[in-house]
């Protein structure tokens, strides 16, 4: 999430692959990658009957801004600049305590001394996406409790009765600006020399 004081650019598509598409062009300008951190088991996926009855219907969220149209959430993904937080640190931590314990006896092997056993710099540059489903009949043109109820409630009703619901996929993508990208250069000379 965006600490207050960074910029963000906030964007909408409206299937996979125009979020991919979206995202390599990010990449490709910022001259940045970027690695999966977190990805929820339903993001991506056709909305299906019984997974929608389980979800909780919404109207408005930090990304998602209220236009009168109820949405469920999918799922969400996360990408995390390449040169940010060590994801794979407990495994490199196992592996170099296996490793140990192998050599176990007297002789002294060879091994390579690493100064700095990683490239990462805690970079705190995210990539945030939301996969909503939204019930575009059941849009409400007046905000108020009693309206988001009934309409949440005619929705839940429908659903259980096996019901035809008309839905939308929608993503949602934050992307950060070039300035929340701390501790390594993302454009200009110094760039060129990494």
């Amino acid at each position: 999430m965006a600490s207050p004081g960074q910029d963000v650019k906030d964007l909408k598509a409206f299937d996979g692959q125009e979020v991919d598409s979206l995202m390599k062009t990010y990449a490709s300008s910022t001259s940045s990658a970027w690695r999966t951190q977190v990805k929820e088991k339903f993001y991506g996926c056709d909305p299906e009957l019984e997974t929608l009855k389980s979800k909780k219907i919404q109207w408005q969220s930090d990304m998602i801004q209220f236009d009168g149209t109820p949405w469920i959430l999918m799922g969400r993904k996360v990408l995390s600049c390449h040169q940010g937080p060590d994801l794979d640190k407990a495994a490199k931590i196992k592996r170099k305590k296996e490793r140990e314990a192998k050599n176990d006896h007297d002789c002294h092997s060879k091994h390579r001394h690493l100064a700095q056993d990683t490239k990462k710099m805690d970079c705190t540059a995210k990539i945030q996406v939301r996969h909503a489903v939204k019930f575009t009949q059941f849009k409400i043109l007046e905000d108020t409790e009693f309206k988001r109820r009934k309409a949440a409630r005619t929705i839940k009703e429908t659903l259980l009765k096996g019901g035809i619901v008309e839905t939308q996929s929608v993503y949602y993508i934050r992307f950060p600006d070039e300035n929340c990208h701390k501790n390594h250069p993302v454009i200009g000379p110094d760039l060129i020399s990494r």
